[in-house]
């Protein structure tokens, strides 16, 4: 109980509490701006009173400020509702809200004798006095009655019906009541009459009674009628019954297992930036997977009027499902039969092996990634990326991007790489140009004019085949063979080639003997002082705690490095035994010239040019790189042919 008290006593504090401040400004606004800003609150959360009002003058002459007095006003439900959560915890029931009602009388005559019921009030609402009790049953000519009965009603105010006595029978002076039917059936309306002195008020089932008797069954409204019992409407329609409207089918519809807007999605980068590169505008698929599921139509539901007639409901529209390109039924879904990019298209959902980029790869398109092949028309610009489970083909150029494919790489112009391009291909890259570019192919590289200062790895050809055809700078490795008209240049640029092995295979065996120095290295530092431990050991017969920790952290150590260094020269054996074995020794191609300060590997053997060599090829003689004279066996036979037909 004190508790609640001080509750109640905080409630009226903080309700009764205002801060205000006095505001001298030129407009209401800067005024509670101002006010807002000193009190520390929100101006929604301000009162005020304008005990001036301003004005702007004239020409600036009689100009005068608002005086206003700004106040802010706690809220008593927020204050009060906190202070209920401090005592009953912050998951108590919120308070209901009590509504303030008056008692109220109610008179009814009927055949079961005078009726009188008294409401209790609520709230703040007042009881009704007995006087007015009385005025009310003396209104409706009631005479004979139990005033004690009374009495005891109106102190009850239980809210129920109780007899107070009789009216004689007089059926001329009931009240009737009358039904009216809307022309659909679906609405029906009750009109009473009032009854006069001396007649019956209409009972409850008198009206169901009558409903009943006018075929009304349906859909009945129970609040209402139940409503007219003491706040009866005379001589005026009102709705008491309400037909159920049917409910139509839903149409079978399609749901769409991927994304069918059109708009773009952006992606979000690295410390929440918007990276408009990955625009995710394509929509990847793999083949087997769910695109859409059909929803059957559903039958609806009747409808009845208020008579109870059946209205019936319209089906649901059904359609037949039809498979798209690269795509097949299961029931009632559309799987797809190859992987690539799901399109909405006139209403059916294909797949697309082939993906075309109409224009230019740039911040229109974003960055593509696709799970089938790629075809730009245009250009792929600085920066952006390509990459495909089948093939690329570009029409255009190729700036400082990468571009990644698990086919081919087919660029119609050139690649301008600026040393941090990258193109990689499962099979075969062909350019008609490759200049500072990285190039990672699984077969062979085809470039029609020139290959400027590139690193290439291809585990087959390279083959510069254009009549302006030259290597120049880079470092090139091929398993098979380096074939162009022209290698180096005639100021001596450094062009590395080489050839005879597999360059993965080769780049492996560098990185796996660059670790076994490191090992090596390792052991070297590790040894001694495993030895010297055991040997203190030995000696001394028992080590301290720290030590004996520190020997077996070395001995675990120790055994770890041997085993990475075994099995790092078993796989450097079986390379070495792989190149060894290789039926293609590799050869080198120089069809017009090749410049003095080139490099040239052929497995395990090297030459450095310092002379210049036209028509040559380089190849293996045993663990030498040679140098031969190159035949080119095509014009040889055509020239021959044409030989031969003079002599004819």
């Amino acid at each position: 109980m004190e508790k609640l008290k001080e509750i109640l006593s905080k409630i009226i504090e903080d309700e009764t509490s205002k801060s205000s401040v006095e505001i001298h400004e030129a407009s209401l606004e800067a005024a509670l701006q101002k006010a807002a800003d000193e009190l520390g609150v929100d101006i929604s959360q301000l009162d005020y009173e304008i005990k001036e009002f301003g004005g702007k003058g004239l020409f600036g002459l009689g100009k005068k400020d608002f005086v206003v007095n700004v106040y802010k006003t706690n809220n008593a439900g927020e204050i009060y509702q906190n202070i209920m959560s401090e005592q009953f915890g912050e998951e108590s029931e919120p308070i209901p809200i009590v509504e303030d009602r008056n008692s109220e009388a109610f008179v009814r005559v009927t055949s079961r004798g005078v009726l009188l019921k008294v409401t209790p009030p609520s709230g703040e609402g007042t009881r009704i006095t007995e006087p007015e009790v009385l005025n009310k049953i003396a209104n409706r000519g009631v005479k004979d009655y139990d005033a004690a009965a009374v009495k005891k009603i109106i102190k009850q105010a239980a809210g129920e019906y109780m007899k107070i006595g009789e009216m004689p029978i007089n059926v001329l002076n009931d009240s009737t009541a009358s039904i009216q039917i809307s022309t659909d059936d679906m609405k029906a309306f009750l009109v009473i009459t009032p009854p006069k002195q001396g007649g019956y008020d209409l009972e409850l089932e008198d009206i169901y009674t009558i409903l009943k008797n006018n075929s009304v069954v349906v859909g009945l409204k129970d609040d209402a009628l139940n409503r007219l019992i003491d706040y009866p409407v005379y001589n005026e329609a009102v709705l008491v019954a309400e037909g159920i409207k049917p409910v139509n089918g839903a149409d079978a519809e399609l749901e769409y297992q991927f994304n069918t807007s059109t708009n773009i999605r952006l992606t979000e980068a690295e410390g929440g930036k918007v990276d408009f590169k990955n625009i995710s505008n394509v929509e990847n698929v793999t083949a087997g997977q769910l695109l859409a599921t059909k929803k059957d139509p559903t039958r609806g539901e009747p409808g009845r009027t208020v008579k109870g007639e059946l209205i019936p409901q319209k089906m649901g529209k059904d359609f037949e499902l039809v498979a798209g390109k690269n795509t097949h039924i299961e029931g009632n879904c559309i799987i797809a039969d190859v992987s690539g990019q799901v399109i909405l298209s006139a209403g059916k959902v294909n797949v697309e092996q082939v993906m075309t980029v109409n224009g230019d790869v740039n911040l229109k398109s974003g960055n593509i990634d696709f799970v089938g092949s790629v075809v730009v028309t245009g250009n792929v610009e600085d920066g952006f990326d390509v990459k495909a489970a089948g093939n690329i083909m570009i029409h255009g150029t190729v700036g400082r991007s990468n571009i990644e494919a698990d086919g081919d790489v087919i660029i119609n112009q050139g690649v301008m790489g600026k040393n941090e391009g990258f193109i990689k291909a499962g099979k075969n890259v062909s350019a008609k140009f490759l200049e500072n570019v990285k190039i990672d192919a699984g077969e062979t590289v085809t470039v029609q004019d020139s290959v400027m200062h590139c690193f290439i790895d291809v585990k087959k050809s390279l083959l510069v085949t254009g009549k302006r055809a030259a290597i120049v700078g880079g470092h090139i490795r091929a398993g098979e063979l380096i074939s162009t008209k022209q290698i180096g240049s005639v100021s001596g640029t450094e062009t590395v080639l080489e050839v005879g092995f597999d360059p993965k295979m080769r780049q492996q065996l560098q990185e796996l003997e660059t670790a076994r120095e490191q090992y090596y290295k390792e052991q070297q530092t590790l040894e001694p002082n495993l030895a010297n431990l055991e040997y203190m050991k030995k000696t001394a017969k028992q080590l301290s705690d720290e030590k004996e920790e520190l020997l077996q952290k070395m001995i675990e150590e120790s055994a770890v490095l041997k085993s990475k260094i075994t099995k790092n020269q078993q796989q450097i054996d079986e390379i070495n035994e792989h190149f060894m074995n290789l039926q293609s020794e590799g050869r080198i191609i120089a069809s017009k010239i090749a410049y003095p300060g080139i490099v040239v590997y052929i497995r395990n053997s090297y030459l450095k040019a310092k002379t210049e060599y036209k028509k040559s090829v380089f190849l293996l003689r045993g663990t030498e790189v040679d140098v031969e004279a190159y035949v080119d066996e095509a014009a040889e036979a055509a020239a021959k042919g044409k030989t031969r037909g003079r002599r004819r």
